[in-house]
């Protein structure tokens, strides 16, 4: 919209309330009564500005963007990065707010502090994002920023880069008509003087104050879009482009979705979610697998024949994720070799959620506590991959004191009985030794041969339950970049093949031309060279 339209709109809808407040003011004028109200404006927009001066500031968030269940640690980390550059806001001026080159140039110096937070030994972190990144990471925030302003700003898809700009002169703007108001009281009423000096005291600043929250709340919701995708960027998942990606974080909820054209719900695709069961010898691993399975499916109670790890599919129904159960061969008590711990990285690396089982007879814990400091390393180095969650399972319960009693169900939350006693002391003990190193911990008891099966439904299958968004979560940004390595190849190689089939359409016709245009040069020339 130009600008005299943008104006002839303005008026169209001011014009009628200017007119309501004229002629109200004109009646209170003849009424005698003009003296009184008008003090409450000037007392009420004075409460208001002590009000903001001296109360404590609250922080209205802004809503979330995106999900966060795929960060990463360090992923969480750059967060604060974006908290700070929000809170910025106070440095910056009504005019720079205001400026959209403003906007350009802090974009580049954000970039360039999260590609440092990543890459922080690099003499060019920014240096290392590809052209298509930087180019998906504008077009992701602008799209949202599009969508929000959109949906939730009544006129913003009127206002053009000229009318933004002149938001920074609305306090001027406001001052001026202002000072006229007061200029004509005075005039009529010269004991209208003390309500114009503390109008001018306290009413300004307020404008004032009110330009820059209006400005400082949009720039705060710009660095929440720049800032969540620089995290994507620098985290390597805008390596497909936008519609990959965007695809990939639907593939995130697990919560059907219901069609508004047709009122069809849509299900969401299966993902496959993989589950290591690790732990040392004889801890319990197989006897557990069996009873998730549901049947004799593992090899139990003897040493394992070989180190390899076993696979096993696990599918509820045809709509629900595929959950792939991978039992290891387990690492001795007395410290991991170099085949076992490679034999545990490859099944870690490659799972979204971890059972570590440990015996609850065995006080050694050395040895678990080793392997997930190895493994916290080998995730620190690569950033990229989210870290499993890490459920502590506490097995073989039923080897506590009162050995003879097996009577489950156990309250071991509120324990009145020997043994509920010694289970809560054996799952404290579990967490003090792990710290926060596991999401959950929960005891359970898988001899089947026995019947002495307790902890599986009751605790473990629901603590599954409520990790799986997170496993997801881990499985689909592995996926996502295996997908963009392996395409990364052969995207180069099809773009070669597209080359080059265009220009073997181009080439006869091209070919042809310059031969007519070398033929006409001859022809030309001989024609001269004759007369």
């Amino acid at each position: 919209m130009s600008r005299w339209p943008f104006i002839v709109f303005s008026v169209l809808v001011l014009l009628p309330l200017i007119l309501i407040a004229g002629v109200s003011g004109w009646l209170l004028w003849v009424s005698g009564n003009w003296f009184w109200l008008s003090w409450t404006i000037t007392v009420c927009w004075t409460s208001a500005w002590l009000l903001h001066r001296f109360a404590k500031p609250v922080q209205v968030p802004l809503p979330e963007i995106g999900s966060k269940i795929h960060w990463t640690p360090r992923d969480h980390a750059a967060a604060a990065l974006i908290e700070a550059e929000q809170k910025r806001v106070v440095d910056f001026t009504a005019t720079q707010l205001a400026d959209p080159q403003f906007y350009t140039t802090r974009s580049i110096e954000l970039a360039t502090e999260f590609a440092k937070h990543y890459h922080p030994n690099a003499k060019d972190p920014l240096g290392a994002a590809s052209v298509v990144e930087l180019l998906t990471t504008i077009q992701l925030v602008a799209e949202d920023l599009e969508s929000t302003l959109r949906n939730s700003i009544p006129g913003s898809h009127l206002v053009t880069v000229s009318q933004w700009r002149m938001l920074s002169n609305a306090p001027a703007w406001w001052r001026t008509a202002n000072n006229f108001g007061w200029l004509a009281s005075v005039i009529l009423n010269p004991t209208s003087l003390a309500r114009f000096a503390v109008s001018k005291a306290f009413v300004d600043p307020l404008s004032e104050q009110l330009q820059t929250n209006i400005l400082g709340t949009f720039y705060a919701l710009f660095i929440r879009q720049l800032g969540f995708y620089l995290i994507e960027l620098n985290s390597g998942r805008l390596r497909g482009g936008s519609a990959a990606y965007r695809a990939a974080m639907r593939r995130l909820e697990p919560i059907p979705v219901t069609d508004p054209d047709n009122q069809t719900t849509v299900l969401p695709d299966a993902v496959t979610v993989t589950i290591a069961v690790i732990g040392q010898v004889k801890a319990g691993k197989s006897s557990l697998v069996n009873c998730l399975l549901g049947e004799q499916r593992a090899a139990v109670d003897i040493l394992p024949l070989t180190r390899d790890v076993t696979r096993y599919d696990l599918r509820m129904n045809e709509h629900s994720d595929r959950l792939i159960l991978l039992d290891t061969p387990g690492y001795s008590d007395s410290g991991a070799t170099a085949q076992q711990i490679s034999e545990t990285f490859e099944a870690v690396k490659n799972a979204d959620l971890v059972l570590l089982v440990m015996d609850v007879r065995s006080p050694a814990k050395q040895a678990d506590v080793a392997i997930l400091d190895q493994l916290d390393t080998w995730f620190r180095e690569r950033h990229r991959f989210k870290p499993p969650a890490i459920v502590g399972v506490v097995s073989k319960i039923d080897g506590l004191s009162p050995i003879m009693e097996w009577a489950p169900p156990y309250s071991w939350e509120n324990p009145q009985r020997p043994k509920e006693r010694n289970i809560r002391d054996a799952l404290e003990f579990v967490r003090k030794t792990f710290s926060d190193r596991l999401a959950s911990v929960v005891p359970v008891c898988s001899d089947r041969e026995n019947g002495r099966v307790f902890g599986i439904e009751e605790y473990l299958l629901p603590t599954i339950t409520l990790l799986l968004d997170e496993a997801r979560a881990c499985s689909l940004v592995r996926s996502l970049h295996r997908e963009y390595d392996k395409q990364r190849a052969w995207q180069v190689v099809n773009q070669l093949m597209s080359v080059g089939t265009k220009i073997k359409e181009l080439a006869p016709g091209f070919i042809k031309a310059q031969v007519s245009q070398v033929a006409r040069n001859l022809l030309t020339n001989m024609t001269g060279k004759g007369n």
